[in-house]
């Protein structure tokens, strides 16, 4: 389990299928995270894909907890790539619980898996990609340090227009320059809890 701020990150058991299936079938939050508000999956479809996520060394994927509550509100996938020789890891997620939308957890999970990508998986950049219209996305993205860094021209159709769908990064040399006050920003009061428990964990590798 990783724990950060408000959230708590645990893998994908079969049994969250259930919460997926709700989340994956409502047309709003497909249009923001898919960029396809008509891709509906049955329970069978996502039991399939569940089986190929298992086998799928390359891919963690997280359900995203309340951690006081530990209500189920989303997921989260880190996927690594080596694009050149250079070590990357492709970050997506979505809120399914659309009653915490536009209350600043974007940022922490953002953040959250930066924190996994560059100081547990060693990545050494990391690539996100978000559909031009969903510019809530953008703003997290660029509020988290990433840059829009290229886009892919009219690449989606949704709701009878063609839409552009932007490529962000961010370098492991620039999120560790704002590494403090990020973690700050989105932190806050938890903030010296969160270094505690990294130090710990520091102080018993060394031993």
């Amino acid at each position: 389990m990783f724990e950060f701020g408000d959230l708590r990150f645990r893998p994908m058991e079969r049994e969250d299928l259930k919460l997926l299936h709700e989340w994956e079938n409502d047309s709003e939050t497909m249009m923001y995270s898919r960029s396809r508000p008509l891709n509906f999956a049955s329970m069978a479809q996502l039991e399939k894909q569940y089986e190929e996520w298992v086998k799928d060394e390359k891919q963690q994927r997280f359900i995203i907890e309340l951690a006081d509550s530990r209500e189920a509100i989303g997921i989260a996938r880190l996927e690594q790539e080596h694009w050149g020789y250079v070590k990357t890891t492709d970050l997506g997620t979505y809120i399914g619980n659309k009653s915490l939308w536009n209350k600043g957890l974007g940022r922490q999970i953002t953040i959250a898996l930066l924190e996994m990508a560059f100081y547990q998986l060693n990545a050494e950049r990391c690539d996100a990609w978000s559909v031009e219209y969903n510019r809530r996305a953008h703003v997290v993205l660029e509020a988290c340090g990433f840059r829009k860094s290229g886009m892919a021209r009219q690449s989606h159709f949704v709701n009878g227009r063609k839409w552009d769908d932007f490529h962000f990064d961010i370098l492991r040399e620039e999120y560790l320059e704002k590494r403090m006050e990020l973690l700050k920003q989105t932190l806050g009061d938890r903030l010296d809890e969160y270094s505690r428990r990294n130090r710990a964990i520091e102080e018993d590798l060394r031993k």
